[in-house]
Formats: C-alpha cells, structure tokens, sequence
C-alpha cells in the first residue's frame, strides 16, 4: 500500500470532518498492520484531534507502541484547542516523567498555550528557564508565544522583560505586549509603543481602539477616524468597538452615523455588529430602533449563526429600559423556537426577574426551572445572579442552598448573599459571610464594606466595626466616599460620636449623604448644637440639604428642646428650599412644641398641617400633658388617641400611665375596664452584646 496516499488520505478526512471515511480508513490500516507505524499513527492522532474526537484519539496513543515527541505534541495540542489545558499540562508532565523523549520548541510552545487558557503563570515560569537554558530564544514564534502567555496570565512584567529581550520582534511581538498594556490599563504606555512600531496593521489599531473602548473613553473614536483617514477597512472588530463607546457616552447622533457606515459598507450582514447596534440604541434609550433592528435581523442571524447574541442584545436593551415583561417573554420564545441558550441569556432573564420581583415573582421560579433543565445552575455567573435573586426574594435558605453547590464563587455571589442578608434583618450571619469571604481571597469591593458597616450599625457591634475599619485601611478603601460615609454612621451609631466626627473632618469631599448623616448622628448623640451648626455650614458649603437633612436636624432640636432653632429651620424649608414639609417634619415639631409646654401653638400647627394627625401625633401631646400637668387638655387627646385606634392595648396602658400621674382616677378606671376587654399587652424584649 502506498502510505503516503494513505496519509494524505487521513490529512483530507481530518480537514473535511469526514469522520466515518477516517475511520474506515483507520480499520484498514489495522488489518493491514500498517496502524503502529509512528508516521502513520501521528497522523491518524491529527485526524481524530481534527475531529475533536479527543477520547479516540486518547485511546490510540495510549495504544502506539513507540511514541515520539511529534505524538505528545500533536496530544497536547489537541487538548489545548479542545479548551481542555488542564490536560495538556498532564500530558507534558507525564512526558517529563517519563523521559523517553525531550521537549522541543513546538512542545514548548504548546504547552505555554495551555498555561494561557488554565492561567498557570508557575508552570509557564519554569518553561521560560528551560527555552533560556536550551537557548531557543531565536526562535521568534516560541517567543511570542511565551510573551502571549504573559499577557494572558496577567505578568506584565514578565511580558516587557521578554519583549526587551525579542532580537527579531515582529508585528505579532509588537501587538501583544501593545495589547497587555491595554488589558491593565495602561492607554498612555500603549499609543507610546503603537507610534513606535517599525510596521502596523488592522490588528494594532483595534488593539488601541479595543483598549479605549474598553475604558469607555473618547479616544477610541479619534483612532477610529484616524484609521478611516488612512484608508484602512474598518471592520467586524473595530465596529462593535465604536459603537460600544457610543453606548457608554450616550452618543445618539454619532452611533447613528455610524450605522450609516455600516449599511454603506455591508457589515449590516455580521451578527457582532447586529449585537453592537441594537445595544447602543438600547443604551441610548432608543428601543424603538434597536427593536426595528432586531425584528429585521433576528430569523436570519439565527440560521446564519446558529447563536443568539443579537437576542441577548435585545434582551438586555429590554432590561435596560424597564420592560422586563417584554424580556422574560422573549426568553420564552428564545426557548421555544429551540436556539441554543447561554450564560448571557439566563444573566439578562435573572435580571428582569430581579426587577419584576415586586410585582410578580413567578417568573422567577420559571426561570430557574428554565435554568435547571438547561444545566446552567452552577454556571459562576448564573449561579450568582440566582443567589442574588433568592437573597433579594428573602429566601436565604435557598440562596445559601444555592452559595455552597456553586463551584466557582465570584464577587456577586458573596456581595448578593450579604447584601440579602443585611437587608432581612440577618446580620450576625451577614458579618460571617463577610469573614469567610476574606479568608476566601475573594476581592471585596467598598458596596460589600458598605454593608457590613451597616450590619455593624445594626448590631451596634463597635468591636466588629472596628475591626471592618481597619480592613479598610489595609486594603485603602478609607478613601473611598461611600465607605467613609458607611463608617461614620457606623461610629455615630455605635455611640463613637468623637471617631465619627474625626473622620468626618478629614473627608476631602463631601455630599448632602455625609452632611445628612453627620448632623443626624450629633443629634442621636445628644450635640444637638453641633448638629444645627454642621446645618449652617453644609448650607454655606454651596450645598441645598433635602428633607433627610431637615428631619435629622430638627429631631436634634426635638432631643435638645430648641424651639426658636427648630422653628426657624422648619419655616424655611418651602420658601428657601422649594422643599413641602412632609408627616415626619410636623410630628418633630408637634412634639417639641409640646414638651415645651407650647400647647396652642401644637394644637394650631396640628390644625395647619394638611396631613391627618395619627397615633403618634397625639400619644406625643399625651405625654406632653403629662408632664405638664395640663388635665384640660388630655381628655380631648385621650378622644383623638382613642379614636385613631380603638383596638391597640398599648393605648389603654398609655392613658392608664398618664391618668394615674395626673390623679384622675375616674378616668383611669373607666380606661383600664376598656382596656381589659381588649387583652394585655405583650412585653417587648432587648438585647446587648456580649465581649468574649
């Protein structure tokens, strides 16, 4: 038999994906005895790893009884193209431990990439100092591949240090170590070596475009033109990019031109740049077009691709503008019409649920069926936005159900299950998922700190606070406006009113959110002159205090009993600041007035304001009377009081309490036997924490 056309044979079945003419042949080597030539079982090894058939191709290596390095080689390959690198990485260690053969340069090279996809930056180390001891630096594709990995791995140091040392960079060299800079950021450092470049093309351009956008800056555009004056294509990459910057800066007008371009220059076919358009219109808050988009496109981008990009485009410019209805019902028809569902998918359909849970939380449960069925449910990221739903939910058992079977844990998961779990009212379990999620290495941000200060706040934990305070600086997060704010509410709340302030004097910006929970924390803390005085000064700031900042600082004047200070800043509210009085701002001064003693002055401002006075208006002007000693008017009250809720036991103690002190025993006992029919009331509880 002629083994070269047999091989060439084998080559066309692996190209074409001809699977059962390879292995016809397969067969046919075999009971000719021709199957254990190394020559010939190479490549039978490349038509089965062509065929992605990584299981048959497995087994016949395992089988070849001589093996050489272009045997490993083309296994090891074949795992790292299949997305399987942690099996590549296994195939070449047991090479070396087997030591028939030696690694060479397309080994090396091979494996390098494995260590891109699995992120083994140790093992790509150690492949770097055998190419220097071997002395294959020559070799420019080795050593692009070795920068690739760098790059991927995140070492951009590692990569610059390859880079100065290349003797021949070429185009690909140059775009690589361009495109780390711009994967950390480093826009400045990437158009420095884009001009320095000896020779560009498209793909150094939409390095520098992709970085920008990326970033959501201006710049992208300016390069976009730059590229367009200099004639070059403006394709299916360097599109989408310029339309998502147009998304993140909400410009309409050059997005559509555009679109223009697009229509002009027959990218309207590609389902990226479908994906790109319909998600700046929905960004733009134009639905009405991205949906014109998606309903002329949609039936066609399915048979031609086979994917559903474009409808989770749509799906999400749905959720983007509040119809989420309209986005669990497209992810029924996705579903029904048999289009194969992703991660994205399900992320956007979670996220309508989300929003819809107020309303209707049903199609939350049919999703995750939906999910279930579809095999996403430990999906990181599905996973993750299931928990954050069920935590939302108040199903926290099925959240944390959900927390321990997830493999892989992202910060959504932990932030969603904390997050749920402070705004349940469950704190203590709160803050111990916020310490397990530190000693999980888990990257906090200062939302998540944000929380747990608040469940600090809540527990009035001072000891946890402190302890979450200092985590802060270690990790530089005491800048940061949101997480200061968070801990000097913590410090007022935990009665560290001197911390709080502290902290407070060195924010280097402050907003009515910090004004407001300054002034309210003095007020709580008993410095209701501090509080009135950090009121002016947030005014003479520039900055207009809103109805929050109000209440706090009249609940301080209440606490204290400033009347005048009260008074004054409470008619100032419409006429200086346009702001209505709201339920609350009356109660403060109804209650201060009466403490005070100035009952016609309470009675006129219940009278004037245009709410109905309620239980606590009048159980404030009871007590008022009380220690007044003011008879005449509590049997009016008592009418009011009573008549506001008839059925509240705790009225009946109220007025019992305040009858007994004032002396008026008919009263009281009239009270108490109408009290009695109704039953006692129940006895409230409390709690202190405990130093161990």
């Amino acid at each position: 038999m002629d083994l070269k056309r047999i091989v060439e044979a084998l080559r066309h079945c692996g190209q074409r994906r001809s699977i059962e003419q390879g292995k016809s042949l397969h067969c046919l080597l075999i009971k000719y005895g021709l199957s254990q030539d190394i020559f010939t079982g190479n490549n039978l090894l490349s038509m089965y790893a062509d065929f992605t058939s990584l299981n048959d191709a497995h087994k016949l290596f395992d089988e070849m009884a001589r093996k050489n390095i272009v045997s490993w080689t083309t296994m090891v390959t074949a795992y790292t193209s299949n997305k399987r690198p942690n099996w590549a990485i296994r195939l070449y260690n047991h090479m070396l431990e087997n030591g028939s053969v030696e690694p060479n340069g397309f080994m090396y090279s091979a494996v390098l990439k494995a260590c891109s996809l699995s992120g083994d930056l140790d093992l790509g180390r150690l492949i770097h100092e055998r190419i220097t001891r071997e002395k294959l630096e020559y070799d420019t594709v080795l050593m692009n591949t070795l920068l690739d990995m760098y790059v991927k791995c995140g070492s951009l140091s590692d990569a610059k240090k390859v880079f100065d040392k290349l003797s021949s960079a070429n185009i690909t060299s140059w775009n690589t170590i361009i495109s780390g800079c711009c994967q950390k950021g480093l826009m400045e450092e990437a158009v420095s070596l884009f001009h320095q470049m000896p020779v560009r093309n498209d793909v150094s351009w939409n390095i520098i475009v992709a970085g920008f956008a990326d970033n959501g800056s201006l710049q992208a555009l300016e390069f976009v033109v730059m590229m367009h004056k200099e004639d070059l294509r403006l394709d299916d990459f360097t599109i989408p990019c310029s339309l998502k910057v147009c998304s993140y800066q909400n410009l309409l007008q050059m997005g559509k031109q555009i679109h223009c371009y697009v229509i002009k220059s027959g990218f309207k076919c590609s389902c990226f740049t479908l994906s790109a358009l319909v998600d700046m219109y929905s960004n733009c808050n134009v639905l009405c077009e991205a949906r014109k988009l998606f309903d002329q496109y949609s039936s066609w981008a399915a048979s031609a691709y086979g994917n559903v990009a474009l409808w989770n485009s749509m799906l999400s410019g749905y959720v983007l503008n509040e119809q989420n209805e309209e986005a669990v019902t497209l992810l029924s028809h996705i579903h029904s019409s048999g289009m194969c569902i992703d991660s994205y998918t399900f992320t956007g359909a979670l996220k309508a649920c989300i929003n819809l849970l107020n309303s209707n939380s049903r199609f939350a449960l049919q999703v995750h069926g939906l999910i279930v069925t579809s095999g996403y449910e430990l999906d990181y990221i599905v996973g993750s936005n299931l928990i954050d739903l069920y935590a939302r939910l108040g199903n926290v058992k099925s959240a944390l159900g959900l927390f321990h079977r997830l493999p892989k844990k992202d910060v959504v998961a932990w932030s969603g299950l904390i997050m749920g779990c402070t705004k349940h009212g469950l704190n203590s379990l709160a803050y111990l998922l916020f310490r397990d999620m530190i000693s999980s290495n888990q990257d906090v941000n200062q939302f998540i700190i944000s929380s747990v200060l608040k469940v600090c706040s809540c527990l009035a934990s001072l000891r946890r606070g402190k302890q979450v305070h200092a985590f802060c600086v270690k990790r530089g997060f005491e800048k940061e406006d949101v997480t200061l704010t968070s801990l000097i509410d913590m410090y007022l709340k935990c009665g560290e009113i001197d911390d709080g302030l502290a902290l407070f004097s060195f924010m280097p910006e402050r907003d009515v959110v910090s004004w407001t929970g300054i002034i309210v924390g003095c007020g709580q803390n008993g410095r209701a002159k501090e509080a009135i005085a950090y009121f002016h000064e947030m005014i003479q700031s520039g900055l207009k205090p809103n109805e929050i900042t109000f209440l706090g600082v009249l609940s301080a004047c209440r606490h204290a009993g400033l009347v005048e200070e009260a008074w004054t800043i409470f008619t100032s509210m419409k006429p200086e600041y346009g702001l209505e009085p709201h339920f609350e701002h009356y109660y403060c001064m109804v209650d201060l007035l009466g403490q005070a003693g100035c009952f016609n002055d309470a009675e006129q401002l219940i009278a004037e304001m245009p709410f109905k006075p309620d239980k606590t208006i009048w159980a404030s002007m009871l007590k008022a009377c009380e220690n007044h000693n003011n008879t005449k008017l509590v049997s009016v009250i008592a009418e009011q009081l009573l008549a506001t809720s008839p059925e509240d036991p705790s009225k009946y103690v109220m007025l019992s309490n305040v009858y007994a002190t004032l002396g008026m025993w008919d009263s009281l006992s009239k009270v108490r036997n109408a009290g009695k029919k109704l039953g006692e009331k129940k006895a409230g509880m409390s709690w202190i924490e405990v130093s161990s």
